[in-house]
C-alpha cells in the first residue's frame, strides 16, 4: 500500500486498535457484581426470545455497569404503535422494526420510503402482471431501507454494491440463493471515496482488499504490517512485522493465494508493499511537488485522470497495448481473451470490460455470457433457446422470449446485426 498517499486510512486503523480496559471491568467482575441482591437483572423483554413473524426483538449491552445483564429492545411490526419521542408524545420501550419508522402522522410503525424499497415496488408491481424475468431477483433492502451489500446474477456472479445500489469492487461466482457476501472492506473503500474534498490533489487509498470485497488479511500502514479479520477488518491480535526488516510473508496471516503481487516480499530488505499502480502515482506526485517547488507546472502532469487504483491495488481491469487500443485484463495484469477496442471507436469509449471479467471468472461453466468486441455485455443472451435483455452489469432487464424481435432491446438497437456487437 502506498503509505504516503493514505490519509483517511490513519482513522481506518485507529478504528481497529484495541482498547483495554481493566480498572473496573475486568474478567469475572459480574459474576462477584450479581451476587449482591440489589445487583440483581430485571426480567428483559420476551421479544427476542420469539423473533418470528409477530414478535422479534433486537438484543444489546445492557445499560447497566460493565453491561452485566441481558437486554432486549422490542421490535415493532407494520402498523404497531411506536413514539417519535419528544413533550407529550408518550414512551415506548421499543422502536420501529427493520425498514420501519415512525410515521409523524400516524404514530405508527409504516415502512420506509427508499429507493431500495421503490425498487421493491416496482419489482412487485412487474410481478404482478406476469413481467419478471427468469434471472431477475427481488432487490434486497437493509434494516435501514438501504440496498444490501451485494446484488446477484442468478447462473452467473454477485457483485458488491453500495447503499444506493451503485455496483463496488468486488466480484465471485453465483452459488445459490443463500450466498452472503459481506463486502465490508469495498463499502469502506467507497464511503472513503465520498468523503473525500474535490479540491484534495492526490489520489486517497483506502484499506487493501481482496477480489471478493472482503478485507485483505494483512493491512500495512507506514512500514507496518498486521493482520485484521477479513469481514469486519478488525485488527487481530498482537502480531505485527516492520517492512524494514521482514516480508509480510512472516504474518501468520498471510495467504499466499490472496497476494498479488509476491515479487514485493522477495530479494532482500527493505520491503515496500507499494503496488505498481500506487507506485505509478506516488512517482507524478513528485513530479508535480518538484515542479511546484521550482516554480513551473507541467500541464501534462497537473492531473491524475484515470490513474485510480482499484481496492486490491491493481491498475483496473482495462489494460492499453503500445499502439494505444484497450484490452481486458485480469487483477494480475494478464490479458483476458481477446477482447479490444482501437482508439476512435464507440467501442473504445465506452469499453468497461465487465463482461470480460464475469465469463473468466465463470470459465469452467457452460453457460457463460456473451461479450461485445471490446469486452462489455452484449445487450441481448440466450439461454437454451429463451432470450432476454441485460444492462450494462449482465442483468435481466423484463421479461424473456423466444424471438429476439419481441424485446424491447432488439427494437432499440434497431440492427439485424445485433449479434455482433
Amino acid at each position: 500500500m502506498a503509505a504516503k498517499i493514505i490519509v483517511l486510512f490513519f482513522c481506518f486503523v485507529t478504528c481497529l486498535l484495541p482498547v483495554c480496559c481493566d480498572v473496573l471491568c475486568q474478567n469475572g467482575f459480574c459474576t462477584e457484581h450479581l451476587k449482591k441482591a440489589a445487583n440483581q437483572c430485571r426480567p428483559t423483554a420476551p421479544d427476542c426470545g420469539y423473533n418470528n413473524a409477530t414478535r422479534s426483538g433486537l438484543r444489546l449491552p445492557s445499560p447497566t455497569i460493565c453491561n452485566c445483564c441481558d437486554y432486549c429492545l422490542p421490535l415493532y411490526g407494520r402498523n404497531d404503535e411506536c413514539s417519535l419521542g419528544g413533550p407529550g408524545d408518550g414512551i415506548t420501550i421499543g422502536r420501529c422494526g427493520h425498514g420501519l419508522t415512525c410515521s409523524n402522522s400516524t404514530r405508527t410503525c409504516v415502512r420506509m420510503k427508499t429507493p431500495c424499497h421503490d425498487a421493491q415496488d416496482q419489482y412487485d408491481t412487474r410481478f404482478g402482471r406476469n413481467e419478471i424475468g427468469a434471472f431477475e431477483r427481488r432487490p434486497f433492502c437493509d434494516e435501514k431501507g438501504k440496498y444490501a451489500a451485494f446484488e446477484c446474477v442468478p447462473s452467473q456472479t454477485c457483485f458488491c454494491q453500495s447503499v444506493e445500489g451503485k455496483r463496488l469492487f468486488g466480484e465471485v461466482l453465483y452459488t445459490g440463493p443463500l450466498q452472503n457476501m459481506p463486502c465490508g472492506c469495498s463499502r469502506f473503500n467507497d464511503k472513503v471515496k465520498s468523503l473525500i474534498d474535490r479540491n484534495v490533489p492526490y489520489p486517497v487509498a483506502g484499506p487493501a482488499c481482496t477480489g471478493d470485497g472482503n478485507f485483505n488479511p494483512v493491512q500495512c500502514l507506514d512500514n507496518r504490517c498486521f493482520c485484521v479479520n477479513r469481514i469486519t477488518g478488525r485488527r487481530t491480535g498482537s502480531e505485527e512485522i516492520n517492512l524494514t526488516r521482514q516480508p509480510i510473508t512472516r504474518l501468520s496471516c498471510y495467504d499466499k493465494e490472496l497476494d498479488l503481487f509476491p515479487q514485493l516480499s522477495e530479494g532482500d530488505p527493505p520491503y515496500n508493499m507499494m503496488t505498481p499502480c500506487y507506485k505509478n502515482i506516488e512517482q507524478k506526485k513528485k513530479i508535480i511537488e518538484g515542479g511546484l517547488r521550482g516554480g513551473f507546472i507541467m500541464d501534462y502532469f497537473n492531473t491524475f485522470d484515470g490513474m485510480e487504483c482499484l481496492p486490491d491495488g491493481s491498475t483496473g481491469r482495462i489494460g492499453r497495448l503500445v499502439n494505444g487500443s484497450k484490452i481486458c485484463v485480469n487483477e494480475r495484469l494478464q490479458r483476458i481473451g481477446t477482447y479490444i477496442a482501437d482508439p476512435g471507436t464507440t467501442e473504445y469509449n465506452s469499453m468497461d470490460c465487465k463482461c470480460a471479467v464475469t465469463a473468466s471468472l465463470m470459465s469452467s461453466s457452460t453457460s457463460r455470457p456473451i461479450c461485445c468486441r471490446n469486452g462489455n455485455f452484449r445487450r441481448i443472451q440466450c439461454h437454451r433457446g429463451l432470450c432476454r435483455c441485460v444492462d450494462s452489469d449482465g442483468r435481466q432487464i423484463g421479461k424473456e422470449n423466444r424471438s429476439v424481435r419481441n424485446l424491447d432491446c432488439f427494437r432499440e438497437i434497431n440492427n439485424d446485426n445485433w449479434q455482433h456487437c
